[in-house]
């Protein structure tokens, strides 16, 4: 197997390209990601478990044809790669599932029968025009809500979007622009990424205290 690399916006990401299908059947047109940003996210897919194992790496996505593995800015390539290069081969090669059973996760971008006319909309133009150039540099986004009083469309990057200096361009003038120019009522685009990352790392380190104080008091 000879894995490619590609780079993208954000220095701290690669994009590795194995040449097999890695997330689903590549005759579909299926746009779906996953992505797992903490060792214990990474529990429910085997090669994230290994990629987490790296010293370094911070988030795993894994696309169609390719998986985007973002790092730490301490640690240099040249010494991460060879393990995740690695790691993919050995995979691909085993014949295992990328994916455990329960973590078969819908995709964000689907049309619920819920959906206002406006969200529908949002959702297509997200998932036709903005999501294939993003998924080429080795991101995604999750459509996360629209609040109709003010216009605002909350959305979720990913992948190699996270951290990246010039996600804000790509928000501000790729996104929103589009979004705005086809659907009159939408005023603005806000990720909000960072802030659930954020929320959810608060979450479990208070989990974690609070297991560690329970394990203390039964001493």
């Amino acid at each position: 197997m000879f894995i490619q690399t590609a780079t993208t916006p954000n220095e701290d990401a690669l994009q590795f390209i194995p040449g097999v299908p890695v997330l689903g059947n590549p005759d579909t047109s299926s746009m779906r990601t996953v992505e797992y940003t903490s060792p214990r996210e990474g529990l429910k897919s085997a090669l994230a478990t290994r990629l987490f194992a790296i010293e370094g790496v911070r988030s795993v996505m894994y696309g169609s044809d390719f998986v985007t593995v973002r790092k730490e800015s301490d640690y240099p390539w040249q010494l991460m790669k060879p393990d995740i290069y690695a790691a993919i081969m050995d995979h691909f090669s085993s014949g295992r599932p990328l994916l455990h059973e329960e973590d078969q996760s819908s995709d964000s971008m689907n049309v619920g029968e819920h959906d206002s006319e406006i969200v529908s909309e949002i959702k297509e133009l997200l998932e036709s025009r903005v999501r294939p150039a993003i998924q080429e540099d080795g991101g995604d986004l999750d459509f996360v809500s629209f609040n109709e009083g003010t216009g605002v469309v909350k959305i979720k990057l990913r992948g190699a979007c996270r951290g990246c200096a010039s996600s804000s361009v790509t928000l501000k003038h790729g996104v929103e622009g589009m979004l705005s120019y086809y659907i009159p009522e939408v005023t603005g685009v806000e990720d909000v990424g960072d802030e659930l990352e954020t929320q959810a790392k608060k979450e479990f380190n208070k989990l974690e205290a609070e297991l560690k104080s329970d394990g203390k008091s039964t001493e």
